[in-house]
């Protein structure tokens, strides 16, 4: 009787529809200010004070120049035109039937209310479900995977997953510091920061139509011991204590994406991927991600040439560069392979 049972149940189990999420949407917004990393490492001075060429930035890491948005600007201000550029990409779609705002950025408008509240209230939502996600770099891609979960078990329909970065803040605050002159040991801990650029992205997730597209698998490991490699706090005084240790976090970021690669893959039943989304520092980090699995680098998205590390808004920005380049077709497999301080890293696949 047992295993009549139990043929019933996997019976049963075969015909229930599988529900997937997908992307129906996506928007970004790059403020219209460009500053070259040559004209940055000379105001700095960095040949004459710390031994490093003018052009070391854009030569060595591949960052040619990124955007700035104005200081004055808060991160929701960047999130909503992201938001608004979302919708645009898809006219049909009726924005109130967005059940979950999930703002995914490092930094907020402020520690209360969640940033999440001031894009529904400026964009006209009504979702139930409004608040912020952080986890440094890694924060877009837990936003997609709570928006996904939350799709896939039937408890919303759609979702708005939206970052704005406004990392240029602390490159100023950095740029001011090397210009007063520190040790150069103290200036290695510090390089790291003035790769970054603003940017706002963000996502509509809905659910998919034939449950043959969209998500299929996240995954991602943490290993908090790493907290030290990079970071960034202010000190009782309000003055800014920052610290990126590019090589080791980039290294050990590298090797936990590579540790759990192979299971991704494995548990997705795939070969390999058409095209990738990866995190992006720079251009000896990019080719290093590829190499996981051996990634033609032309079916690679590359953001960091001319914005730099964007940060959580990277997988918005490289998904709707992909999308406009008109080179996704049905089916296409798409990998993404992002990481983050703490340090987090992880792998996600998705179906065209």
């Amino acid at each position: 009787m047992n295993e009549i049972n139990y043929k019933l149940s996997q019976q049963v189990h075969q015909l229930k529809p599988i529900i997937r999420s997908q992307m129906i949407g996506v928007g970004t917004y790059l403020p219209t200010e460009k500053v070259k990393s040559d004209d940055l490492m000379q105001d700095i001075g960095t040949e004459k004070h710390y031994g490093m060429r003018h052009d070391w930035m854009s030569t060595e890491m591949g960052i040619i120049e990124r955007r700035v948005a104005p200081s004055s600007m808060n991160p929701s201000e960047l999130a909503i035109r992201a938001a608004q550029d979302a919708f645009d990409s898809c006219p049909n779609f009726n924005r109130d039937l967005i059940d979950a705002v999930i703002f995914c950025g490092i930094e907020r408008d402020q520690p209360e209310p969640a940033t999440a509240h001031i894009i529904q209230n400026a964009l006209g939502l009504k979702a139930d479900h409004v608040f912020d996600v952080a986890n440094a770099c890694f924060g877009f891609v837990d936003g997609l995977k709570l928006a996904s979960t939350m799709v896939e078990s039937g408890m919303i329909a759609h979702a708005l997953v939206v970052t704005g970065e406004v990392s240029t803040r602390i490159l100023r605050t950095v740029v001011d510091t090397l210009k007063k002159g520190v040790s150069v040991e103290e200036a290695k801990h510090l390089w790291g920061l003035l790769s970054v650029g603003d940017a706002g992205g963000a996502v509509i997730v809905g659910q998919s139509p034939d449950g043959k597209s969209g998500f299929m698998k996240f995954n991602q490991r943490s290993e908090s011991r790493h907290v030290d490699l990079c970071y960034y706090k202010y000190r009782s005084d309000g003055t800014l204590d920052a610290r990126m240790k590019m090589a080791q976090i980039v290294a050990r970021g590298f090797q936990l994406n590579k540790k759990i690669f192979d299971e991704t893959l494995y548990e997705l039943g795939w070969d390999g991927v058409d095209w990738a989304l990866a995190h992006q520092t720079g251009e000896a980090t990019f080719n290093q991600t590829l190499s996981l699995h051996s990634i033609d680098k032309h079916k690679a998205v590359k953001t960091y040439p001319l914005l730099g590390n964007i940060t959580t808004a990277t997988l918005p920005v490289g998904f709707k560069k992909l999308v406009d380049s008109g080179s996704l077709r049905q089916g296409d497999r798409i990998g993404g392979l992002f990481a983050g301080s703490g340090l987090v890293a992880g792998q996600f696949g998705y179906v065209v």
